[in-house]
């Protein structure tokens, strides 16, 4: 008996990335008594009540997610700002795993719960999570402004975004609802476009003082600028420490520079403190450049 519950314990394992509930050990018939004798033998490992790992597997990510699942119990799911980075619409995980259940559970260190939600729930990549449409609304709930919009214009990039599904998940008294309406209001594919926080702050830049917006990232002449304004050849390099502070860096801005200028484009260039603390310095050298052009 022992036996053939280990097969199916590992069968089931497999299918779960290494993982079991307590629940699920209970169903294939397995006591409690051997649950006990079996975590002190190690073979099977805690990782949050009620569920653990079989065997020695290395962890991963997806595990990890899938753990925060199974402890939230049947037809639970990602949700939240984890779910956005399930689904790629944002880039930074939070610091604990969001799930959502139809049913009440607490949450634990690592996990946050959102309880009694019955929501569809979609499989992306093999985990069970909220629908975009869900994601994007929950996201509005519990984020910045800042990462909703971005979601959208990764959705826009990908054609992905359904604005009808969007305003239809909408609805008085759901969590996140005018933080979604205002930012599909002022929606802006560029951002998707927008490499890093600096490139971000300038599209904001643009639409406080209502510069027309550029494109981003395009590349010109074999060379990758950050800002183009096509009927204008007018480029604009936005210049973080990171990547623009050696030697190297700046002897290839310089000669990306003279290419450009070579094929009759005008380059600015700015910094970070330049543009965050003299915005009207530059906002006035932009529109002045593009005045002239």
């Amino acid at each position: 008996m022992v036996t053939q519950s280990r097969e199916a314990i590992r069968a089931l394992a497999t299918r779960q990335h290494g993982l079991i509930t307590w629940a699920q050990l209970s169903e294939i018939g397995v006591r409690e008594v051997e649950v006990h004798r079996w975590l002190k033998a190690r073979y099977l490992q805690r990782v949050l009540p009620r569920v653990y790992t079989v065997g020695h597997d290395a962890p991963s990510r997806k595990a990890e997610l899938l753990a925060a699942v199974l402890y939230a119990g049947p037809e639970a799911m990602l949700s939240h700002m984890t779910a956005a980075c399930w689904h790629e619409l944002i880039e930074y995980p939070p610091a604990e795993i969001e799930v959502s259940s139809p049913r009440e559970r607490a949450s634990v260190k690592g996990v946050r719960v959102y309880g009694r939600r019955n929501l569809e729930l979609t499989l992306y990549k093999g985990l069970a999570v909220t629908s975009i449409a869900q994601t994007l609304l929950d996201l509005a709930a519990v984020g910045e402004p800042r990462l909703v919009r971005k979601a959208l214009a990764r959705l826009d990039f990908r054609k992905q975004l359904n604005v009808t599904a969007l305003e239809r998940i909408c609805g008085t008294g759901k969590p996140g609802t005018k933080a979604l309406r205002d930012a599909l209001a002022i929606h802006q594919p560029q951002l998707a476009r927008a490499n890093g926080r600096f490139e971000e702050n300038f599209i904001e830049f643009c639409e406080r003082w209502q510069i027309p917006m550029p494109i981003f990232n395009a590349r010109i002449q074999g060379v990758l600028v950050d800002a183009y304004w096509p009927q204008h050849r007018l480029v604009v390099e936005l210049d973080g420490v990171d990547a623009h502070s050696s030697t190297a860096q700046r002897h290839r801005d310089k000669s990306n520079d003279i290419t450009l200028r070579a094929h009759g484009l005008v380059v600015l260039r700015y910094d970070w403190k330049l543009v965050m603390k003299h915005e009207d310095l530059v906002r006035d050298d932009v529109l002045r450049e593009l005045g002239r052009r």
